[in-house]
């Protein structure tokens, strides 16, 4: 809609990869096949009459493309129409078993059938299509719509609080007032986790994300994440393991600590109060990756579940409500960005982990 704000915009971008999966101009090779299979079907099944129905045999086989239309793409329908056509002239116009016609009619026939067919198959193909963009255009506006009510939800509840404290703040005891200025801080880095994974989200839909690798300390890494979602661990007892020898590693310092934030924040909200998360880091496979594992003590991994807490706006059966369904995805754009992977495991104990792995190299000495 080009009189859409430029925030409803940048709100369907995430959206648009709908529309991609149905672009591409050649077809599956599978479309290819069922026309292959369809038109040697009805020609195996057209050479068990009698030789005199030929006229028959090619109103079939019009009607075969038209139905064929219904179910792939332009150019495999094209194909259909082509293939069917030299079937019926070789199988079963005069002269038969060969590719000729013996007279005009019959050769008008051929010509008019091909048109026929081609056309038809078109007209279906584009009906088709335009009924395909209709349900995109429509499940993305849907898409667009709850994504923005959720958004509005999530800035409401904390601007909610905060100016609740601010009314109260000049007239309330001192000791009110710290705990007033609590709430305002929780809330403050609510809105911040929000609006930064929306930009997050934006940069990785745009395709502009460009990591900027450099020599990190995983400490730094880890207590730069820890700080960020400090309140969202309230009560939950977090314990870091994190061996001395571990050797600097080369990544991208943001996109690393934004990583390890949002799976502290999946593992604080799954995790009831009062119970354990824990975080690890340290080399694997001989020293050519390092891991950062995050592991929480909630309900775990429904079966099923495990790809589709990576997509964008999915959020678990048993999370709790609010929140946009964006931090796993955003986890995986910003772990592939640095050639990594995530992976989960389900714990021993009740929970599930989730473990970032990155290329690793040893610090080369720098020569004098």
């Amino acid at each position: 809609m080009p009189n859409d704000p430029p925030f409803m915009s940048r709100l369907r971008s995430p959206f648009r990869w709908i529309a991609a999966q149905h672009t591409r101009p050649g077809g599956d090779w599978w479309e290819y096949g069922l026309v292959v299979a369809v038109v040697a079907l009805l020609t195996a099944g057209g050479l068990l009459l009698p030789a005199g129905y030929y006229r028959s045999i090619g109103l079939i086989y019009i009607l075969a493309v038209i139905l064929l239309s219904l179910r792939v793409g332009r150019w495999p329908m094209l194909a259909a129409g082509l293939l069917s056509a030299l079937a019926w002239d070789y199988f079963f116009i005069e002269p038969r078993f060969q590719l000729g016609i013996s007279n005009i009619d019959d050769a008008l026939l051929v010509v008019i059938y091909l048109i026929v067919a081609l056309v038809a198959g078109q007209l279906a193909a584009q009906i088709r299509a335009q009924a395909r963009k209709e349900r995109i255009r429509e499940e993305s506006e849907k898409l667009a719509r709850t994504l923005l009510d959720s958004v509005s939800h999530e800035l409401r509840t904390p601007l909610a609080v905060i100016t609740a404290a601010l009314d109260n703040f000049d007239h309330a005891p001192a000791a009110v007032q710290a705990g007033l200025t609590g709430e305002m801080r929780t809330a403050t880095q609510r809105l911040n986790r929000l609006v930064r994974n929306l930009l997050d989200q934006t940069r990785l839909e745009s395709g502009t994300l460009q990591p900027r690798m450099e020599w990190c300390d995983a400490r730094d890494l880890v207590n730069a994440a820890m700080e960020g979602v400090s309140d969202a661990l309230d009560g939950r007892p977090l314990s870091v393991t994190i061996p001395d020898e571990l050797p600097p590693i080369l990544a991208d310092f943001a996109l690393t600590e934004a990583a390890l934030s949002n799976l502290l924040l999946n593992a604080a909200v799954h995790t009831p109060p009062g119970m354990p998360v824990s975080l690890a880091a340290g080399l694997a496979d001989g020293g050519r990756r390092v891991f950062f594992t995050v592991a929480d003590t909630g309900p775990g991994l429904p079966p099923g579940m495990r790809e589709r807490l990576f997509r964008k706006f999915e959020r678990g059966n048993s999370a709790r409500s609010g929140g946009l369904g964006l931090g796993l995805s955003i986890v995986r754009g910003f772990v592939a960005a640095q050639g990594g992977e995530i992976v989960i495991r389900e714990n021993s104990r009740p929970g599930a982990s989730f473990t970032i792995y990155l290329p690793h190299s040893t610090p080369q000495p720098e020569r004098e």
